[in-house]
């Protein structure tokens, strides 16, 4: 495949990378059309905190015997060769498939992948897209992990957009108290959460707390592997759908007030249905879910050390 648009590509990084906070990497990066049977591969630059570098690229040669979609993708999940440059993709991230249909790249990853959220998907997602959009043929990418949709990123990736959504807005910083088990009982911790434009503050908050706590002694919320698959709400009501990885660990109590004492942070008197798969949980670890779930009384509570 030849490559086309390099300009408006060029444009889109460039603008992307001022939108999402750009500071100097400190190192030269590539810049102009790459060399003849090379292409431009983004990676993001070399910053000190997750979510905070800025997207680049470095021109890179398509390893032996791979075509041109097949290359990018394995040049993408192997790194950055380039110094001031590293991967936006979390360890254990792999390509499991991929297919051109029409002028579409469709992309299925691996579960690590589902581990991102806020700006740091948004990053990943944007050097995916670059990548493949400056092949000729190649419009628009959609992402799979495992297989499935993703939940909350459920949509079709196009170069041209990363430059309109982007130059509208940066991401924004939220404060959110998550809820631990600990030995008190449950523990708040702090954490401030970048976003990206559009994000749901309440889904991000919920997907950092089934990620697991930073503060050492908290337990996590959820049996290994949870996802968030959907989250609806209608006033104070959330329905918060689960993925099945909630019913192989043990039924912990404490992993139900986690999840409703974190939504009550953000919206207070939040009531909380619970759902596995889509399918209503009727009770888990003896507590009876046929009605909404509220907030434990005050004197449970708990504050985590801070350093």
């Amino acid at each position: 495949m030849r490559r086309n648009g390099r300009r408006e590509r060029t444009l889109a990084a460039l603008i992307l990378a001022a939108a999402l906070v750009c500071a100097g990497c400190g190192e030269k990066q590539a810049s102009g059309a790459p060399p003849e049977g090379q292409y431009s591969v983004y990676f993001i630059t070399n910053q000190n905190s997750p979510g905070s570098g800025a997207l680049a690229y470095e021109f890179r040669a398509l390893p032996p015997g791979r075509g041109a979609v097949d290359g990018l993708l394995r040049l993408l999940l192997a790194g950055p060769e380039s110094n001031g440059l590293t991967s936006p993709f979390p360890r254990g991230t792999a390509l499991r498939s991929w297919r051109v249909d029409g002028d579409q790249a469709v992309v299925d990853l691996s579960e690590a992948y589902g581990g991102l959220s806020g700006v740091d998907l948004s990053l990943a997602d944007g050097c995916i897209a670059l990548t493949l959009c400056q092949l000729e043929g190649i419009h628009s990418v959609y992402l799979t992990v495992e297989g499935r949709p993703r939940p909350f990123r459920d949509k079709v990736l196009h170069a041209s957009d990363l430059l309109l959504e982007n130059s509208r807005e940066g991401p924004s910083e939220q404060e959110v108290t998550l809820w631990f088990p600990s030995e008190a009982g449950l523990t708040r911790e702090t954490r401030v959460l970048r976003l990206s434009m559009g994000d749901d503050p309440a889904v991000a908050a919920l997907q950092a707390l089934l990620g697991g706590p930073e503060t050492p002694g908290l337990g996590k919320a959820c049996p290994e592997g949870t996802k968030l698959l959907s989250l609806d709400r209608d006033g104070t009501e959330f329905r918060v759908d689960l993925s099945g990885q909630w019913l192989e660990g043990k039924e912990d109590p404490a992993y139900l007030c986690a999840v409703v004492d974190t939504l009550s942070e953000l919206e207070p008197g939040a009531a909380v249905m619970f759902l596995v798969e889509g399918e209503p949980l009727e009770r888990f670890g003896g507590v009876d879910l046929t009605q909404p779930m509220r907030a434990r009384p005050p004197e449970s509570e708990s504050e985590a050390p801070q350093d």
